[in-house]
């Protein structure tokens, strides 16, 4: 079974759109900052650090999708079940699951890479190959 981490939150009234429901864009910002939390529990140091010491600026996305099943409104409590799906060279699939109590919210999937500012061009960025100590810490 796949190392995984819980990130819980209360849903603020600014979350929701006028139907009093959660604005589905926050989903993705929440699996966002779930992948990150992932990473701080399994003891990969910040983006920061990991710039200064390896030239990796962090886990950007390539690819994102949601399937929505049931409503959340502002008050409630949540959490978000991260883990990583499959490993590849210079990517990874992060599988989201967001739940208030036993009901199942939203699923998600995000592609994502880790990378580097290209050295070609340095407004550009490059999927670097998964550092092994850093997906070893994660599995």
């Amino acid at each position: 079974m796949a190392r995984s981490n819980i990130f819980r939150m209360r849903i603020a009234f600014s979350d929701c759109d006028p139907a009093q429901i959660v604005f589905f864009a926050n989903y993705f910002k929440w699996f966002d900052t779930s992948s990150r939390e992932f990473f701080t529990a399994c003891g990969v140091p910040s983006w920061r650090d990991t710039l200064a010491t390896r030239g990796i600026i962090g886990t950007p996305l390539v690819d994102a999708q949601a399937k929505f099943m049931s409503s959340a409104t502002y008050g409630e409590d949540i959490e978000i079940e991260s883990s990583v799906e499959t490993w590849n060279n210079k990517s990874f699939v992060m599988r989201h699951v967001a739940r208030r109590g036993d009901t199942v919210l939203c699923e998600g999937r995000e592609v994502r890479v880790f990378a580097i500012q290209d050295p070609e061009d340095p407004l550009r960025i490059k999927a670097v190959p998964i550092p092994e100590d850093i997906r070893a810490a994660c599995e």
